[in-house]
């Protein structure tokens, strides 16, 4: 189970973004998928892991990359490209919308804690996790619609 989790959610995760995700705007979203999912997943693992001693990955294998599971950036990748391209417009539905992907993220990090890949500290999860996952998730929407505008000039 362990060792076909990582490669089954980014497969499963790549063809939802190209079911959901017209052609024309798939760059863009890639752009921001890699810069603050990929990107951002490694700089929140690395402060997390390496220097809090929060959160660690285990049973990593063959994709064990400077302590990180190298299969964790592109998940986040194709993550933040389909939360951004569902995004609602309306502030109504947004709140929810950013709260629900933060307690999905929470029950994601228990699946893969199930799976034998990630550990936590005890008192880590659900609430501080929830807290953390909720702030990135605010920071990702933030980002993302004030400077949405720029990738189209």
């Amino acid at each position: 189970m362990a060792d076909i989790f990582y490669p089954g959610y980014l497969l499963f995760a790549f063809i939802l973004t190209l079911i959901f995700i017209p052609r024309k705007e798939y760059k863009n979203y890639f752009i921001y998928g890699i810069l603050l999912g990929g990107l951002g997943d490694f700089v929140i693992v690395l402060i997390f892991q390496n220097l809090l001693g929060i959160i660690w990955f285990k049973n990593q294998g063959m994709f064990n990359v400077l302590d990180q599971i190298a299969l964790s950036p592109p998940s986040w990748t194709l993550t933040v490209m389909l939360f951004l391209y569902f995004l609602p417009a309306r502030r109504l539905f947004l709140y929810p919308y950013v709260a629900t992907w933060a307690v999905t993220s929470v029950g994601f990090g228990y699946v893969v804690r199930n799976a034998g890949l990630f550990d936590v500290q005890p008192w880590f999860y659900p609430i501080p996790g929830y807290f953390t996952f909720l702030s990135w998730w605010v920071a990702v929407t933030w980002i993302y619609t004030k400077t949405r505008g720029l990738l189209e000039k």
